[in-house]
């Protein structure tokens, strides 16, 4: 037998050995060993090993300073950067206090960091980092595509414009718990500045998420001077802010037909002139394919306009103008089965029956206080929903 037909060191296309690692890409330490194995393997199992980077302390800074220095070439693999601080003690308020001071030695790693996409950042105050710190994340801006942001705090309503008017290229927020000091007057209402954050580059925001321990108001006015730029196809919101729903109708209608998939949760309720003024219309969003309503407490909840709770819910599933709707859930909160005869089901079952709908799926996330009343929720849920029932699809479950 020719011994050449079968060559002694066969060697895989450097295409398979990719995929097999990038099938790993969640799994550490077989990355680990990809990266020991030859010298192939390293660029690839080297950018799954530290395309996330999180800081949490000086120590952390410390050792990933020392990292790069000893390996430059791994800069360029970090996508994702989150700086998470701890609360240290707590303010003479009484209130707890941020421990981030050692995010001000982050800033030399900054420029070295040119990849980053993704920016986290949780409980930092922004106003009390150095100025050079500021300044090193601002480089950093130009690129990031996904901001979250949780706890973090500013001097100034206005700090919070500027810092959003930072990333140009944005594509997804994540605003939840932002706070601070105090209100600042408006920049949009000075002509004098209102082109400092009214020009945003090219960003096309696409994912919204805002919580409601944050003002959501001042995210969506910021939102809603760039309509040109309106490409919103996820929105998910949960709206405190009782005196100003149009802003969430505003930011509704200038999302348009772009708005695939909207939550929204109202822990405060909608008052009864929003209902009537029509503030939450979903006409314009003739692309929506997902909708979902969320915190609805029967337990808190009062009745107004009517006997009936939460009109603001029949009101947006009546002005439902999508053809494309595949999805509807609701998530309510009950102490009994007899919670259930609060809400207004007829029209619920006649907005949900209309031809257009056919084949939807409907769904209802349960909360119960009582134990074993499960099957009677299911009952009472299912006998007021009959005429949907045969054009579509329901499920209920109860937690």
């Amino acid at each position: 037998m020719n011994s050449h037909v079968f060559p002694r060191h066969a060697t895989l296309p450097p295409e398979l050995c990719d995929q097999a690692i990038d099938y790993l890409w969640d799994d550490i330490e077989s990355l680990r060993a990809c990266s020991l194995t030859c010298k192939a393997w390293l660029p690839s199992s080297r950018f799954h090993l530290f395309r996330n980077v999180r800081l949490r302390h000086a120590e952390d800074v410390v050792r990933f300073r020392a990292l790069l220095a000893s390996a430059p070439g791994i800069a360029p693999c970090v996508r994702k950067l989150s700086l998470s601080a701890d609360y240290g003690g707590a303010t003479p308020e009484g209130s707890p206090q941020e421990d981030d001071a050692w995010v001000n030695g982050a800033a030399a790693l900054l420029p070295l960091l040119s990849h980053i996409t993704t920016l986290g950042l949780a409980r930092v105050r922004w106003h009390a980092l150095n100025e050079e710190t500021r300044a090193a994340f601002a480089g950093v801006f130009k690129n990031v595509r996904q901001l979250f942001l949780f706890e973090v705090s500013f001097e100034a309503s206005r700090d919070v414009v500027a810092f959003l008017s930072g990333f140009p290229v944005l594509q997804e927020l994540y605003f939840q718990a932002v706070s601070w000091k105090h209100d600042s007057p408006s920049p949009f209402e000075n002509p004098d500045t209102l082109h400092e954050f009214a020009e945003a580059g090219s960003m096309h925001l696409s994912y919204l998420f805002l919580d409601p321990k944050s003002s959501p108001t001042l995210v969506t006015e910021w939102l809603l001077k760039h309509p040109e730029e309106q490409r919103l196809r996820t929105i998910q919101l949960c709206w405190r802010e009782l005196e100003n729903t149009r802003a969430v109708g505003d930011l509704l209608q200038a999302s348009g037909a772009s708005l695939e998939s909207l939550q929204v949760e109202f822990p405060a309720g909608v008052s009864e002139d929003a209902v009537l003024q029509n503030h939450l219309s979903l006409a314009h969003n003739t692309g929506l394919r997902s909708l979902h309503f969320g915190g609805l407490d029967v337990r808190a909840s009062h009745a107004f306009l009517s006997n009936r709770l939460f009109p603001w819910v029949t009101v947006m599933l009546s002005q439902v103008r999508s053809r494309h709707l595949q999805e509807v859930s609701f998530s309510l909160e009950i102490a009994s089965v007899q919670d259930l005869l609060a809400l207004d089901w007829a029209r619920i079952d006649r907005d949900l029956s209309r031809a257009e709908f056919h084949g939807l799926m409907v769904m209802f996330y349960v909360s119960c206080e009582r134990e074993g009343i499960e099957k009677d929720v299911r009952r009472e849920i299912a006998d007021r929903l009959t005429g949907f029932q045969q054009r579509g699809t329901l499920c209920i479950s109860c937690i």
